[in-house]
């Protein structure tokens, strides 16, 4: 069946018999047609990619949030204190390899100088 009575039947759902009055028919259809068109709307601003973003932001920094703090507000030290660890760590290996390219960098211009130096001679 594809009357709306016969979509609900098949659902499991109970629907009221549909009035035999033209002008009762006519404004359920209007009812049903408004409902629907909030539906899509609402389904429309659920979805619109500005409001993805904003939710997936406020979800990540609710989720910061609760990393460092209890629910009573208060800091989390052994967390913080290990993310600390980490951001150092981080840091410690950028600068390393940055010292490491500094160095290969010096050396091969050294080598390149004492190959001119020796294409002179």
């Amino acid at each position: 069946m594809s009357t709306p009575t016969g979509q609900a039947q098949q659902q499991g759902q109970r629907t009221a018999p549909l009035p035999s009055d033209p002008a009762e028919l006519e404004k359920l259809s209007r009812a049903q047609q408004n409902q629907l068109a909030s539906s899509v709307a609402a389904l429309k601003d659920r979805v619109a990619p500005k409001n993805v973003a904003q939710r997936t932001v406020a979800d990540v920094k609710e989720k910061a949030r609760g990393a460092v703090l209890t629910p009573e507000g208060q800091p989390r030290t052994e967390r913080i204190a290990a993310i600390g660890a980490g951001v150092a760590g981080l840091v410690a290996l950028i600068a390393l390899r940055g010292a490491r390219r500094r160095k290969r960098r010096g050396r091969r211009e050294v080598e390149k100088a004492a190959e001119r130096g020796r294409k002179r001679s």
